[in-house]
């Protein structure tokens, strides 16, 4: 695979295609051209100045010429310091390379890490999901509205300066997400509180002692986050507008959407890594480095990862990668070659192309280059699929480790490290596979229209296992009362009434019975912890309170243990596999949508187009998606941590509404992107098939010798089908 591409990237290499006198000439199309180009350079005899004369037909294509500055600006190196050996990494697969290293980076950081501390970030900072949703929206208004600048002044720019730019913005962004972990002390999860019964009046002054500056001060910290997600967004938009389009520049179409594939493949394994190794991470106490040791396991819901770490190791690994990409010059040497043989696929319509070529030489031409975008039907459309498409995947992305850990009742970690799981195999994949169908099959714009609508209805049908999770426990005061046959009432009962339960820490215990109960002091506990982590003379907790005949032999009146209660649910082994399978054809479509819509647009508006794509699809989809996902979860929460009598984050969801409302979420925006996708099918008016200028001469032997050559045709239309002459 990558021999053929070498193949169309050397520009020294002169292919011949033979034909018989007998044989039809057909019109050659670009497709012809990539056979053509893995032909050998000669044939074994009757070859002659590079043309073969015993009446075959040659494919000569036209040679370049570029003067001495074109190749300044074409070599690798530093300034004046380009030795001829950087100029070995100077073709598109080793800049893919770098591109690739640097997509991972980017997906590590914001669609791994940051989506794997969702929790995290959650109860140190004391954020509820609404709010902290927009921590994700954040990168994706920064990119849409610096998009739009970037990608209209990026066209003619050095592209590849600007792509090395970016990642020194990113390697900022990550340093400054991680700074909080540095200001705001240690963290406190509750080991100075009462865990049971309290007095009244020392509950009483508790409350009475918070203050406004108190109540606040954590939350803050959320505008540090929003300022590093923003500076994360003008290096993520830098990199897949003008990135993907430097990529573009410098490969054939055919191939344009491998590339894009592989480097989008990157993309998602970065979020991979990142829910692996942050997963890892939050096995580490946050404060690991200044605490010894902590009186609270990873399975407690007030453990607090290490949830920066991340961060600071990403900056350091986003300067080294932005070293090698300064390196290169404006455009690689292989784009003028790829300009003169790329056949255009631009959709037809009034336009004359010369009108588009005068355009983006300054702001005022700005209005009317996006006018000409939005009147082209194929690209509103494939947008707006797009944006319904990112309208959900960004919020199942920031929230998913979330899902997993609340509908299977796992630790965060482990809920992150299964969403990595997934994420791996099914994303990646599913893009590289998409890139790999449209160069396998060589499909045009409409065949990948068609495949686009295909994936997407089978998505759709898999989105269904949303429904699968399991129940919730019995929690006394939350799923059931604290008397059987009782419904339940709220967390505070007769039972516990005198002890002055807050719900500002969550810390399970359960019975013997299967009851699990919020903290010891809600299940009446007045007794201290015992060695066995047993808390005693709990008054929830009795005999009175069941059927004695139900009552297991090792049961203890009175008796609490610290933990939640054990499960015996295996329905996640059933929702992961299917899960991956529905994420796999979710991402399968976007390498064709790339493809395009930098294919049914006119040259000279492909960077424009792109970060106007980024525009709508971030101010309509991405941006608004984790937030309204994080809204939709905090309308299931049943139990709310309260902190000086206001709302704080969610401790208990409510399963069976959190899985109702994702699953009717993710039908009808896949029915809506279903349904943009044949639109565009429908309205794409594709243009008359314009060739690669080279040059064919088809010489007839006959007895005397060699004949006249054939005239030759510059255009072919996909309406003649009697065309009899060889076109080229």
């Amino acid at each position: 695979m990558f021999r053929r591409l070498q193949d169309w990237l050397d520009p020294k290499r002169v292919s011949r295609l033979s034909v018989s006198d007998g044989d039809e000439l057909l019109p050659l199309t670009e497709s012809d051209l990539e056979v053509m180009s893995e032909t050998e350079t000669a044939v074994n005899n009757g070859t002659a100045n590079g043309t073969h004369m015993n009446g075959k037909m040659s494919i000569k294509p036209k040679p370049m010429h570029m003067d001495e500055e074109s190749q300044r600006d074409t070599r690798c190196g530093f300034g004046s310091y380009s030795p001829n050996c950087l100029q070995k990494f100077n073709n598109p697969k080793a800049l893919l390379f770098f591109l690739c290293a640097f997509c991972m980076l980017q997906g590590f950081v914001v669609n791994g890490v940051n989506n794997v501390n969702t929790t995290s970030i959650e109860r140190r900072f004391e954020l509820p999901s609404s709010r902290v949703g927009t921590i994700s929206s954040a990168y994706d208004v920064s990119a849409a509205i610096l998009g739009i600048i970037i990608s209209y002044f990026g066209s003619g720019k050095n592209k590849s300066r600007m792509v090395a730019f970016s990642c020194l913005i990113m390697s900022l962004g990550s340093f400054i997400m991680a700074l909080p972990h540095f200001s705001t002390g240690l963290y406190q999860y509750g080991q100075n509180l009462a865990e049971s019964c309290r007095d009244p009046v020392a509950a009483a002054l508790a409350e009475n002692s918070c203050s406004s500056d108190s109540e606040n001060h954590l939350q803050r910290y959320l505008y540090v986050f929003l300022l590093g997600q923003t500076l994360h967004g003008i290096g993520g938009t830098t990199l897949y507008i003008v990135g993907v389009a430097l990529i573009d520049d410098s490969v054939p179409s055919t191939a344009s959407p491998l590339y894009v594939g592989i480097m989008y493949s990157f993309a998602t394994l970065g979020p991979a890594l990142g829910y692996v190794i942050g997963g890892q991470l939050l096995n580490l106490y946050v404060d690991f480095h200044e605490v010894d040791s902590v009186s609270i396991t990873t399975d407690d819901p007030r453990w607090v990862g290490a949830w920066w770490v991340g961060f600071a190791f990403a900056s350091v690994l986003f300067l080294i990668v932005s070293i090698p990409i300064f390196g290169y010059g404006k455009e690689l040497p292989t784009a003028q070659h790829v300009r003169e043989t790329r056949v255009t696929e631009t959709h037809t319509d009034n336009t004359s192309e010369q009108v588009v070529k005068e355009l983006g030489k300054s702001v005022k031409d700005m209005p009317r280059s996006f006018w000409l975008l939005v009147k082209n039907p194929a690209f509103l459309f494939i947008t707006l699929a797009g944006t319904f498409e990112g309208f959900s995947t960004s919020g199942m992305a920031t929230f998913l480790p979330k899902l997993i850990q609340n509908q299977f009742g796992t630790s965060a970690a482990w809920a992150a490290i299964l969403g990595g799981l997934i994420a791996v195999p099914g994303a990646a994949g599913g893009q590289f596979v998409g890139g790999m169908i449209c160069k396998r099959w060589k499909l045009k714009v409409r065949g990948m229209l068609r495949l686009n609508v295909i994936v997407c209805v089978i998505a759709l049908l898999l989105d269904a296992v949303i429904w699968v999770r399991c129940d919730l426990q019995d929690i006394a005061g939350v799923s059931v009362g604290y008397v059987k046959g009782e419904p339940q009432k709220g967390l505070t009962s007769p039972c516990n009434s005198n002890c002055s339960c807050t719900t500002e820490m969550y810390e399970p215990v359960c019975s013997e019975l299967g009851v699990q109960y919020f903290s010891p002091c809600h299940a009446g506990c007045s007794g201290k912890v015992g060695a066995d982590d047993t808390y005693s003379n709990c008054t929830c907790v009795s005999t009175d309170n069941f059927n004695f005949s139900s009552l297991p032999v090792s049961f203890v009146p009175g008796a609490v243990k610290k933990g939640k209660c054990n499960s015996d649910c295996m329905k996640m082994y059933i929702f992961l596999p299917v899960l991956l399978l529905s994420i796999f054809f979710r991402f399968v479509e976007s390498p064709p949508s790339v493809a395009i819509t930098l294919r049914c647009i006119h040259d000279s508006q492909r960077t424009f187009a792109l970060g106007i794509q980024w525009f709508i699809g971030r101010l309509l989809g991405t941006v608004p998606g984790p937030i309204f996902f994080g809204a939709v979860i905090d309308s299931t929460c049943l139990v709310w941590q309260e902190k000086c009598n206001e709302k704080a984050s969610c401790w208990i969801y409510d399963n069976l509404a959190l899985s109702r409302n994702f699953f009717f979420i993710l039908i009808i925006v896949k029915i809506l992107a279903a349904i943009m996708f044949g639109l565009a099918y429908k309205f794409y008016n594709p243009p008359v098939e314009k060739v690669p200028q080279t040059s064919v001469s088809v010489n007839h032997t006959t007895e005397n010798g060699i004949g006249s050559p054939k005239q030759e045709n510059e255009y072919v239309s996909d309406s003649s089908e009697d065309t009899r002459t060889t076109t080229m």
